[in-house]
């Protein structure tokens, strides 16, 4: 099940520890679990530029949240948060109720990501 995940999890290791951390805890089989993240998945659109992307950029965060927004006009800035590791833009999180409805991150788990020049790869 993981290994199917990796379209939208990036690897079946991260689906593993999603489960581990997340699903586990949620009632939901893993099936259901998985099922709805890919669900939660298809609630957000990428950013069309993202996809035309050819080499490695150097963007602020905040350039790409902004697309995310744009792309996503239901989408409050509260609600989406730009993660950064090592140097390089890792994940864009929307904060999703059970329902898989955007909500605002609570002050103590946001984790916006204020570097000014991360690297963005291309998508895969």
């Amino acid at each position: 099940m993981t290994r199917d995940m990796i379209d939208i999890m990036g690897s079946s290791g991260l689906a593993w520890h999603q489960w581990k951390k997340h699903g586990s805890c949620s009632g939901l089989s893993a099936e259901e679990y998985f099922a709805k993240s890919r669900t939660a998945n298809r609630t957000i659109t990428q950013p069309k530029f993202l996809n035309r992307l050819d080499e490695l950029v150097r963007v602020p965060a905040s350039v790409i949240e902004d697309a995310f927004i744009l792309s996503n006009p239901f989408l409050e800035r509260d609600m989406i948060t730009m993660t950064c590791r090592q140097g390089y833009i890792q994940e864009a999180r929307v904060c999703l109720s059970k329902s898989l409805q955007p909500v605002p991150y609570g002050r103590d788990v946001i984790k916006d990501c204020k570097m000014t020049n991360a690297l963005f790869p291309p998508s895969r």
